[in-house]
């Protein structure tokens, strides 16, 4: 099959290679001048360093196995995480139950409330419950408005800013199941949280390799303007910039993010 896959990220990257290896012709499209998404990178001074923060939690056993499948195993470095909350000028420790205690700038009520809120949400395997809801109704009802107010609504303002409020419960849930996956000792001990040594980068360009290796055609500044179907099938792409026109293709595959998704299938 002639498929096309549109976006370079890592969610591209990865579905595109593991497609190529089962015999399919790959095309990937994407609209930036990069590949990697927000994997991306930049040198300086001789160093590759990642335009946004990342990491592996120790259930990402999808993404380690390709690490490992790619001869990057010996790189993944495992470290214990160091987390510190700033305010009011001071940076407060925030990885452990005893740090937690001696968060002072809320009462110790409202830190046990944070505790047992976290607990809570680490043993609950449902999602579904938490649909319909936001994470800011939920953690004010559970933790109280000041706990939240200091601790948890900084964090995402920082994240989202003006989406702060809107954002599903469901997503809070998911994080805070991950951070606790990756504690190997339980909820009293330290997370580990795993990096590539020389960035993940490294990941990026062994993986592209790998595509054009087994025939891939990976096309940068290519934008997708819209995902032509017929009878409810994808049937090709229309593209933009440079180069616009009808490409064909017996099926696609978008991994971008839902707002461009939706540019792309306004119908």
């Amino acid at each position: 099959m002639r498929l096309a896959v549109v976006g370079a990220g890592v969610a591209g990257l990865a579905a595109a290679y593991r497609l190529l290896q089962r015999g399919h012709e790959v095309t990937i499209l994407e609209a930036s001048p990069f590949i990697g998404g927000q994997v991306r990178t930049f040198e300086t001074d001789g160093d590759r360093l990642e335009a946004f923060y990342h990491h592996l939690f120790k259930s990402d056993t999808t993404i380690t196995s390709l690490i490992e499948e790619l001869g990057l195993g010996d790189d993944l470095l495992w470290r214990e995480s160091k987390v510190g909350l700033y305010h009011k000028g001071r940076i407060h420790d925030f990885v452990t139950p005893t740090d937690l205690l001696r968060f002072s700038p809320v009462s110790i009520i409202d830190r046990a409330r944070l505790g047992l809120a976290a607990v809570y949400l680490q043993r609950q395997k449902d999602w579904r419950k938490y649909e319909g809801i936001t994470a800011r109704e939920w953690m004010v009802r559970a933790v109280g408005r000041r706990a939240y107010d200091v601790v948890w609504g900084p964090l995402l303002r920082g994240k989202y800013g003006v989406f702060a409020d809107e954002v599903g419960m469901t997503w809070f849930w998911g994080k805070v199941f991950l951070r606790f996956a990756s504690r190997e000792g339980g909820f009293t001990s330290r997370e580990k949280l795993g990096y590539l040594r020389g960035s993940f980068g490294r990941y990026i360009e062994a993986l592209t390799q790998r595509i054009r290796d087994l025939g891939g055609d990976i096309r940068t500044r290519t934008p997708v303007a819209r995902v032509m179907t017929e009878a409810g099938r994808a049937t090709g792409l229309e593209l933009g910039g440079e180069h616009p026109g009808a490409v064909p293709f017996d099926s696609v595959l978008v991994t971008t993010p839902n707002r461009f998704f939706l540019q792309m299938t306004p119908d």
